[in-house]
């Protein structure tokens, strides 16, 4: 359940919505922004994966462990449960499965700071275009907040290198905005953590002591563009468009109506008459579908290439690669990355991708085993256990060589192609047997 409270235990669970007066404010001193952005260019999911908005159950009446409540039930909240700011009032839930506390009443002066607003690829308009990541966010409260101290992680331990800290002086008027970047490869920017735009992130503020004062858990993907409250610090979350330092506004296409619109690359089974070999990646065959999320998945497309992704496995982070040809193949360097993939990958803005040094051949029938680590040749990338996608490319311009998405625990043990090269079955709960043939 996600809630949000003020308790010493509750890095665990994650926060619910507060109040506000709905009109968005003026712009905090600091870091910040002064207009709305447009959204980002579309990616191309090569995950095989069902990325939909929120818990795949929202919508059911029923509060899953994924949700803070579903319809009319609220898992027995009410305003005062979710913050002790409010006196009372009215607590709902928004179609996100997220609580919307527009109708709660917050005690007279009391101060209200939420996460407002965030994205998990770069910023793509206005003062902060080309920031990797960004979080907004808002005082929808009565009273002033000192936000000195007060801590911003993705990180339950609050890891020093996961976690900044607001300096002395921080603070935060009422209907005040204030925006915060991740640091890029230039080593500007404020907080040291990315977004995963493909993972479940929970991100919390905390008032530096461990009270947690707010904090969301979301899906990676539905913040590619932007993920916020409608309206400002008390609506639920839901699809957006860029619009830092500003009031939010939600996002002015409607993925999943089966109708292109907007910034969409597709929606349904309308795919704007892309195909597999129009996208622009090098491939030559196979069905491009859309995902979920509005953007095509390349996970049914095909390429001619004898050197593939063969095995992978999500507990000790170790990928496989196998040349079924008859000749060595100098991969110096192409680019490995879980990051989503298109004819626009950047992998200098790629801050975790690995580029494979220079000399490194897959012998003809070889096998060349990356692990995961920060040395030459070894990839600083997780696998998430919860799912995740790899694209093998060349790039400049971008070739995907190979790419593979997987499910949920579907790559705990071993994810391996059967058989071997590039006519294997991907299949889950395969024997491990990296640099060896896979059974």
């Amino acid at each position: 359940m996600k809630l949000r409270t003020h308790s010493l235990v509750l890095l665990a669970l994650v926060a619910c919505s507060s109040s506000s007066n709905g009109d968005g404010g003026s712009e905090s001193t600091g870091d910040s922004s002064s207009g709305p952005s447009s959204s980002g260019p579309s990616t191309v999911d090569s995950s095989g994966t069902d990325s939909t908005g929120g818990d795949p159950n929202c919508g059911n009446g029923v509060v899953d462990d994924s949700e803070e409540c579903d319809g009319s039930d609220l898992g027995g909240q009410s305003c005062a449960d979710v913050d002790p700011s409010f006196e009372g009032g009215t607590l709902a839930c928004g179609a996100s499965c997220t609580f919307d506390t527009t109708g709660c009443d917050l005690i007279p002066g009391a101060a209200m700071v939420t996460l407002n607003e965030l994205t998990s690829t770069p910023v793509t308009a206005g003062a902060y275009t080309g920031a990797p990541d960004a979080i907004e966010l808002y005082n929808a409260g009565s009273g002033s907040a000192d936000l000195s101290g007060w801590r911003l992680t993705d990180d339950a331990e609050f890891a020093a290198d996961s976690t900044y800290t607001f300096p002395p002086g921080t603070t935060l008027a009422t209907g005040e905005f204030l925006v915060l970047v991740s640091i890029g490869i230039n080593d500007m920017g404020d907080f040291p953590f990315g977004i995963s735009d493909d993972s479940e992130e929970t991100i919390v503020l905390d008032d530096g002591s461990g009270a947690a004062m707010d904090s969301v858990t979301f899906q990676g993907y539905d913040a590619r563009v932007s993920w916020c409250r409608v309206p400002d610090g008390a609506g639920s979350w839901t699809w957006c468009d860029q619009s830092w330092g500003a009031t939010n506004v939600e996002a002015t296409s409607a993925c999943g109506d089966g109708m292109l619109s907007g910034d969409e690359a597709c929606d349904g089974d309308d795919l704007g008459g892309a195909t597999c070999e129009s996208i622009g990646l090098g491939f030559n065959g196979g069905t491009l579908a859309c995902s979920p999320t509005c953007v095509p998945n390349a996970s049914g497309c095909t390429t001619d290439s004898q050197v593939v992704i063969n095995e992978l496995e999500s507990s000790d982070d170790d990928i496989e690669l196998f040349n079924a040809g008859g000749e060595d193949v100098d991969i110096s360097g192409w680019v490995l990355t879980d990051d989503p993939v298109a004819a626009d990958y950047d992998p200098a803005v790629d801050r975790e991708e690995l580029a494979f040094p220079g000399g490194t051949v897959i012998t003809a029938g070889g096998y060349l085993v990356v692990a995961v680590g920060e040395l030459p040749g070894q990839h600083p990338f997780g696998l998430s256990g919860g799912g995740d996608q790899l694209t093998l490319l060349q790039v400049g311009p971008n070739v995907v060589i190979d790419t593979v998405g997987y499910g949920d625990g579907e790559a705990d043990v071993s994810y391996c192609r059967l058989p071997n090269g590039p006519g294997g079955a991907w299949t889950a709960d395969c024997t491990p047997s990296f640099g060896a043939a896979n059974e």
